[in-house]
């Protein structure tokens, strides 16, 4: 009986073993495979890059690209009987975000345009403007010896179309608090422009002039963006750093971020220049379908020279304050220069 339990166990071991060995040749069989279906691709992926190359260099160059959005939203709320209450309301904003690049040997010019209007009517409220923006970056730039890094000059400058108003609790209209060039600001630096990558530019001047404009005789207007009353411009020296990102993140949506720091180091008030201005912006388009978009737009600023009223009960009490502005909406978008 032992003897056969014995001759049992052993030709199991030896068919244990023989199915063993054979997957062993068969994942050695497969490797091999693996190995020269890797080789294959190798070539054929060298011979497309090849074969693009020679394309490439018999197609005529091309040294100005530009491209662009444009997006109609709307909004609207209508109330009948409707228990829980509400406000009939419409509103309608106009986007616009435009590029135009040229790049040609060690030369380089990044143009970036950014637009922004908005209209909102309440019921029994006047028509009102809910968003305002001109926002336009010039920068130009000649390689370096070293990798992804430019020798750059910069120019940004910020408005808006038209005035801003604010309104108490029984729609009384305030005197105007902005308008057109009140304020405008100017950004005027020359530097080094890093580019890692094609959609990412990271540039940093430590020799940057920033402007801030209020173009007409409104005291109130000139405090708030701390303009000398006897003034029209006020007038910064300081260092510049300005991250741009632009790219599609995903199939039909495109990213926009801009974030500005600016440090005025020549502030006659010495405590002043520790404080470090901030502006961040971020868009996203998405395209819903060939004519059909929504948007989503952030921005966030912070400037210590900007007095703004924090308490409705004071006027007196007013001073630097984080600043958040958020739209979003769906409309008619039409992709530009495709």
């Amino acid at each position: 009986m032992k003897i056969k339990i014995i001759i049992l166990l052993s030709i199991i071991l030896l068919l244990s073993i023989k199915g063993f060995s054979q997957n062993n040749a068969k994942i050695d069989s497969l490797k091999r495979e693996l190995k020269a279906a890797e080789e294959i691709k190798k070539n054929a992926d060298k011979n497309v890059s090849d074969i693009n190359s020679q394309i490439n260099d018999l197609l005529p160059k091309v040294y100005l690209t530009k491209g662009g959005f444009a997006a109609l939203n709307f909004n609207q709320m209508s109330f009948t009987n409707w228990a829980a209450g509400g406000t009939n309301a419409i509103s309608t904003t106009a986007l616009g975000n435009f590029f135009l690049n040229y790049n040609k040997g060690k030369i380089s010019w990044n143009n970036i345009l950014d637009l922004a209007f908005g209209m909102i009517k309440n019921n029994s409220q006047e028509l009102r403007k809910n968003e305002d923006k001109i926002d336009f970056l010039t920068k130009f730039g000649h390689n370096s010896p070293l990798k992804n890094l430019n020798y750059a000059v910069l120019g940004n400058f910020k408005s808006q179309f038209a005035p801003s108003y604010n309104f108490d609790a029984n729609n009384v209209r305030s005197p105007k608090i902005s308008d057109f060039l009140a304020p405008a600001f100017v950004l005027a630096s020359v530097g080094i422009d890093y580019k890692p990558i094609k959609p990412l530019s990271v540039y940093f001047s430590p020799a940057t002039g920033k402007f801030t404009i209020v173009a007409e005789n409104n005291v109130p207007i000139k405090k708030s963006f701390n303009v000398d009353t006897s003034k029209s411009v006020r007038q910064e020296f300081g260092a510049l750093m300005n991250v741009l990102f632009q790219n599609d993140i995903y199939k039909n949506t495109n990213l926009y971020t801009a974030l500005s720091l600016f440090n005025n180091y020549t502030d006659q008030n010495t405590p002043n220049r520790k404080n470090i201005d901030i502006n961040l912006q971020i868009l996203i388009n998405t395209k819903l379908n060939k004519f059909i978009s929504a948007s989503f737009f952030i921005n966030s600023i912070y400037d210590n020279d900007i007095k703004i009223k924090y308490d409705k009960n004071d006027e007196s009490k007013v001073g630097p304050r984080l600043q958040l502005k958020e739209v979003f909406g769906a409309g008619i978008s039409i992709n530009l220069f495709k």
